[in-house]
Parts: C-alpha cells; structure tokens; sequence
C-alpha cells in the first residue's frame, strides 16, 4: 500500500470521500494529526513525520490546503521536503490535500510528489455526467431505478453532488425493504424545492405560457426570491436556448453540444425543442439587458421592472 496519498480537485464531497475511505483502509487507532498549511509550516509537517512513537505502529498526517503545490503557492525551501518523501518512514502515511482543480506541473515538487504518491483527482463532475454517476452509485448501492427519474433528484438537489448524495441515503433508508425507486418515492422523500418553483418559471416565459406565469412569480417573491436573481436565471435560458439553436444551426450533433455547452442534456433537449427562435431569444436578451442596466443604475425598481417584463411577453 501507498503511504503518501495526493488528493487534489473542486469537488469537496469526493475529496472527503476520499480521505475516509483511504482512513478506513489506513486503520491507524486514531494517531492522526491535521495540518492546514494556509497556515502551518511545512517544517511542522516533517518533524512530525519524522518523529515516530514506540507506542502506535502507524501515524497519519493530513495536510489540507496544501496550495504550494499549485500555481498559487510556493514553498520557501523545497529540499528538505523533497528529502523526505523521497525516504518516507514507511509508518508514516501522508496524505496532501490540494482544493484546486490543477496542480503546477511544472514544479519539480509536484513531479517528484506524483512519483511516489497515489494520486486521486476530485474535480466537480460536469452536469451531462451526473446522471451516470447517480445511476452507478444508486446500483452499487444494491438498488433500482428507472433512469427518467434521476433528472427529478438532480433538479431538486440543485447539481450539488453533496446535496443529492444526502438526499440518495434519505431514500436508500425509506426503500430499505424494497429495493426499487419509483417516482412516487422521490416525491415522499425529496421535497420540492424553491428551485422547482424557479425552473417552471423560466419554461413558462420562453414556452409563452401566461395564464400561470404571474402567479408562479408572485408565489416565489413571497417565498423571499429575489426579482433580479429571477431575471438573471432567465437571461441564462435565453441565453443557452440562442447557443443551442445556432450550433444546432451550424450542424453540431446533441453529443458534439453537451460537449460543448457542459450542460446536463435534459437543459440541452429543452433548449433544443424550445419555440423560441434565434431571433426571438436574441431580442429577449437585448430587453433583459436594458433591465438589468436600468435597475442596476436605480432608474427602475426591480420587482416592477421584472414584472412588466413578464406582462409584455
């Protein structure tokens, strides 16, 4: 087994997840000691590694935040840290944890760390992959879904990896004796969210659908929405409906967009079969940006702004 563990990337939920289970592997009777190098010292680092008790068989250290492995960070001196891991106390396990998507290949202490280091990289899971790795962790989970409702649990947990893991063990507990997740379960265990309430929103201006619209508005202002927060969620519909169309246009497959865009595909299909022309999502977008300009410099109060905009559609 390793013991110098890198762990880098965007993404919190699958570094923690990470540093438990390489913990759990480590089995070391709680002889861990934490370090964050914002503000401690490498040279307390290596004293420790290099200090080895006749009373614990393994010693673990974890060393957050250690950014002078990117390009923002440096170490003052590097040599006595290159020393040492290149002749680690093999009871000693280290794991160096970097919350940034890139290290700085370029510096000879990253090369030399990845050498002799399992490296782990953690970045956040783009929207279009999402769904495969919440159909691949339900199924290693022991249980069943239908794919069409994973779309439900994503929306409702926002894309937040951490939120829709949470909300995955609420259901794995509720279906414990059975199971199958149905759409019907999502609903009792996964409440609807102000997200929800957002989301019918924008479909309903770009789908030209009134008879609602205001309602729904008034409905997510008394729940303490904010209106300007409203008009910029829509700005980015109107703005990915016009990117959609025009790739579209140009001849680009569904696979070559989500590719492109990064979006999850379920927003690319409803862009792609949205009414909105090229022309119209273009004229919006020129209208939401005079609005957020005239409420941004005070000549308009952005709730009345926001709402005789959704009147003039």
């Amino acid at each position: 087994m390793n013991n110098i563990f890198l762990i880098y990337g965007n993404e919190d939920y699958l570094i923690n997840k990470n540093l438990n289970e390489i913990l759990k592997s480590i089995n070391s009777n709680d002889n861990i000691s934490r370090y964050n190098l914002d503000t401690d010292s490498i040279e307390s680092v290596l004293i420790d590694a290099s200090t080895v008790s006749m009373f614990d068989d393994k010693k673990v250290i974890i060393c957050d935040n250690s950014t002078f492995l990117t390009s923002e960070g440096k170490l003052e001196n590097d040599e006595n840290f290159l020393r040492y891991i290149e002749n680690a106390f093999k009871d000693v396990y280290l794991i160096f944890i970097v919350r940034n998507e890139k290290l700085d290949e370029r510096k000879k202490i990253v090369k030399s760390l990845k050498k002799v280091s399992k490296v782990i990289v953690c970045n956040k899971i783009e929207n279009y992959d999402l769904s495969n790795y919440v159909y691949e962790y339900i199924k290693e989970n022991g249980f069943k879904i239908d794919r069409k409702d994973i779309e439900t649990i994503l929306k409702r947990s926002l894309y937040n990896l951490s939120i829709i893991t949470n909300e995955l063990n609420k259901l794995f507990v509720y279906k414990k004796d059975n199971k199958n997740i149905t759409s019907e379960d999502i609903d009792k265990v996964i409440t609807s969210n102000i997200n929800d309430n957002i989301f019918d929103l924008t479909n309903m201006v770009v789908n030209g659908e009134k008879e609602k619209l205001i309602d729904t508005y008034n409905n997510l202002i008394r729940m303490g929405e904010d209106p300007f927060k409203l008009m910029v969620t829509l700005s980015n519909q109107y703005r990915l409906i016009l990117e959609v169309k025009l790739m579209v246009k140009n001849g680009y497959k569904d696979d070559e967009i989500i590719s492109k865009l990064k979006e999850h595909p379920y927003r690319i299909k409803l862009a792609k079969n949205s009414l909105v022309s090229i022309e119209e999502s273009t004229k919006k977008l020129e209208q939401l940006a005079d609005l957020n300009y005239n409420i941004v410099t005070g000549k308009v109060d952005s709730n009345f702004g926001f709402e005789m905009f959704l009147l003039n559609l």
